[in-house]
């Protein structure tokens, strides 16, 4: 793959999703995958320009922190649709999952009182 996409550095890959499985059954996060054979969402990702042509679906975008011993501090999954223009929008604000995730890890039992933010679908017409 680094030669196909003439990168100067080791990628890896996960083509069929495996570590998106694995998060699930060990209930970190649940990854949305879009498009692909076995996927259920609508035909709208399987004639999609940029994903029909994943044999196995795209991972769609989430956040995992989790802490040395494996335990889950924050998770964020996008459910793409149509108010986020198929999950495109919708995304959290990074530093406000930062202000979480140190909250946590000073005290895993914490619950930080911080809002996330998420930008919808009308901050792709509007400049903020």
């Amino acid at each position: 793959m680094e030669k196909e996409l003439q990168l100067p550095f080791k990628c890896y890959s996960d083509m069929t999703h495996k570590l998106v499985k694995y998060l699930a059954e060990e209930k970190l996060i649940e990854i949305k995958i879009s498009g692909g054979e076995n996927s259920t969402d609508s035909r709208f990702y399987k004639v999609h320009p940029a994903i029909k042509h994943y044999k196995y679906g795209v991972a769609q975008p989430g956040v995992l922190a989790i802490d040395s011993n494996g335990k889950g501090l924050y998770n964020w999954a996008i459910n793409p649709a149509f108010m986020n223009l198929g999950g495109a929008t919708d995304r959290p604000i990074p530093a406000e999952i930062w202000k979480i995730v140190q909250a946590k890890m000073d005290d895993p039992d914490a619950q930080p009182n911080v809002t996330v933010s998420k930008r919808g679908v009308f901050s792709v017409f509007s400049r903020h």
